[in-house]
């Protein structure tokens, strides 16, 4: 899994938030041990795309960085990250008169068929 993509988007988001200066930011010299293990947390049992999924990370980026006062965990960027947007499938095609009286006609022999089961299943 290539995931180059994910380690430079952390890496702006990160160094965004960084370049803010919140509260309880980590110090310099453990930037990178700060970016490994968000890269670890974020990608446990996860898989993204980079398709679907960069945008979202940036849009949760952004959003911590209007909103926080104190340096975010990967918790909050998760819960930060807006849903994927998922592409409608196009509507079936129309049908033509003929399928739609042949599906009628089907219909109206799967109900005999059901009568024809229940009859005397009930009492009276």
């Amino acid at each position: 899994m290539d995931q180059q993509w994910l380690k430079a988007t952390l890496g702006k988001g990160v160094a965004m938030l960084l370049i803010l200066r919140l509260k309880n930011s980590p110090p310099e010299d453990s930037i990178s041990a700060t970016l490994e293990t968000w890269l670890r947390v974020l990608t446990y049992k996860k898989h993204y795309e980079q398709e679907l999924d960069q945008w979202r990370f940036e849009e949760a980026f952004m959003y911590l960085a209007q909103t926080c006062d104190w340096f975010p965990n990967p918790k909050q960027l998760l819960d930060a990250m807006p849903k994927r947007k998922i592409k409608e499938l196009p509507p079936p095609p129309p049908k033509t008169v003929e399928q739609e009286e042949a599906e009628r006609l089907k219909a109206l022999r799967n109900l005999q068929k059901i009568k024809a089961m229940l009859r005397g299943c009930y009492a009276k």
